[in-house]
């Protein structure tokens, strides 16, 4: 009975939202891809909202985070009665909200190969005029596994990066020849795709011939800066923050985005330098205790931006460098890998670390505990909480990233600030994310 049910909600909000699409008709934007989507749509929404009316997903990148967006309907929180609120709130905002925007940004993410977490649902629901991957790499791997059989762990790491691999490029494969799709020629999936695409392509690359070829990547705690060229001409973007190199790619992506919309590029680097920011939790600086320096990477945590983190950290000069670091979760037959291999990143990084979680705990402490580093590992925070605040010494600077769920590692970063207002600006703010917190260990 509960599977009909949620059937008959997804297609009763699928159904509205093609109908609001089609009386708005707005120009429509698809982001996917691993890791950076959040950052790389928002920095589309910036640049595009200087000229145009724009509609942007901010996170909302599910089978019913779309819909609800495009029909302009909110939710507290995810309970019984607010879905049925949402239900009968959805026709009257299809009938009577006639409110125009050119453009709609939609982040499209996947958790699994199978409808209605996959790509093929997300395409169902809206049909992207330009579509853009950050880049392939395994992802909510836990739920792909569920559709791999067999028992060597190599071949199944194979079967699951396929699974994901056809799962992201459904986004590019959907565009017909009038669409047009930017690739980053620097992930060997994409670039691989690209000579079987229908569609109209525009290229970013560090080290390829391309459209827009970045030459220069300088970051540190005080500022990012890099070079790219265009049609022949050198741009300088230079930010009064701190950024992985990895960050050039969602920069320049979104710079090609805007570019098919007419925005001169010497436009979109005034709109970056003036209007960025990232979403809470994404590597925010923030002053620490005992004159330390916190990295506010708190919000999430899976391979790729972790060990982008932990490369960043290196490059800094400090007295200690600290990493409090959660468990990277859904990652399934994949975590020994992956977690072992972060420990590898933190001996390279790291003068100490602090490992929250049952994952680090079994697979990145052994490897961590047999080197001169310092390290302590704990099952959870409430565990960690009374060693972290005693650890941190004069002038630490402190990295913290973990994923979401029960681990909520915000709140290492909220115990640690040096001036207590500051914790409005860390990530999962709100009475219901108090009340998870609340009942998390």
């Amino acid at each position: 009975m509960r599977k009909i049910l949620v059937k008959f909600v997804l297609l009763y909000l699928r159904i509205l939202a093609k109908i609001q699409l089609r009386k708005i008709k707005p120009l429509i934007i698809g982001v996917g891809g691993a890791s950076g989507k959040s950052s790389l749509a928002r920095l589309i929404y910036l640049i595009l909202s200087n000229s145009l009316k724009v509609l942007y997903s901010e996170g909302k990148n599910s089978e019913t985070g779309i819909p609800l967006n495009i029909l302009g309907i909110s939710m507290e929180n995810y309970s019984a009665l607010n879905w049925l609120k949402a239900f009968m709130l959805a026709p009257f905002k299809t009938i009577f909200n006639w409110t125009r925007f050119d453009v709609y940004v939609a982040e499209m993410g996947i958790d699994s190969p199978k409808e209605p977490k996959n790509m093929s649902y997300l395409l169902k629901i809206i049909k992207p005029d330009i579509a853009v991957l950050t880049n392939v790499s395994f992802e909510h791997s836990l739920y792909f596994e569920e559709e791999v059989s067999g028992e060597n762990l190599e071949a199944k790491e194979k079967e699951i990066f396929k699974l994901t691999s056809e799962q992201e490029l459904l986004l590019l494969n959907s565009l017909g020849k009038t669409k047009t799709a930017v690739l980053n020629l620097d992930d060997k999936v994409i670039s691989g795709a690209e000579g079987k695409l229908r569609c109209k392509k525009i290229t970013v690359s560090r080290g390829k011939p391309a459209d827009f070829r970045i030459t220069k990547v300088t970051s540190s705690l005080s500022g990012f800066e890099m070079e790219f060229e265009h049609l022949n001409k050198r741009h300088i973007l230079k930010l009064k923050r701190p950024l992985t190199e990895h960050f050039s790619y969602s920069i320049t992506l979104a710079i090609a985005v805007c570019s098919l919309l007419g925005v001169k590029v010497e436009d979109t680097i005034s709109s970056i330098e003036s209007k960025f920011s990232l979403p809470a939790g994404r590597m925010t600086v923030f002053p620490g205790i005992k004159n330390s320096t916190i990295i506010d990477s708190s919000y999430n945590s899976s391979p790729l931006p972790l060990f982008d983190m932990l490369d960043f950290l290196k490059s800094c000069q400090a007295k200690r460098k600290v990493v409090i670091l959660g468990d990277m979760r859904e990652l399934g037959i994949l975590s020994k890998k992956f977690h072992a291999e972060a420990a590898g990143k933190i001996l390279n990084a790291a003068n100490a670390a602090i490992l929250i979680g049952p994952l680090m705990k079994e697979y990145a402490y052994p490897i961590l505990k047999k080197s001169n580093l310092k390290v302590e590992s704990f099952d959870n925070f409430t565990e960690a909480k009374d060693y972290v605040q005693n650890f941190i010494e004069e002038g630490d600077l402190i990295l913290v990233k973990g994923s979401q769920n029960t681990l909520y590692l915000e709140r290492v970063v909220e115990m640690l600030l040096k001036n207590p207002k500051d914790k409005e600006k860390l990530c999962r703010r709100g009475e219901s994310w108090d009340k998870k917190r609340g009942q998390s260990l």
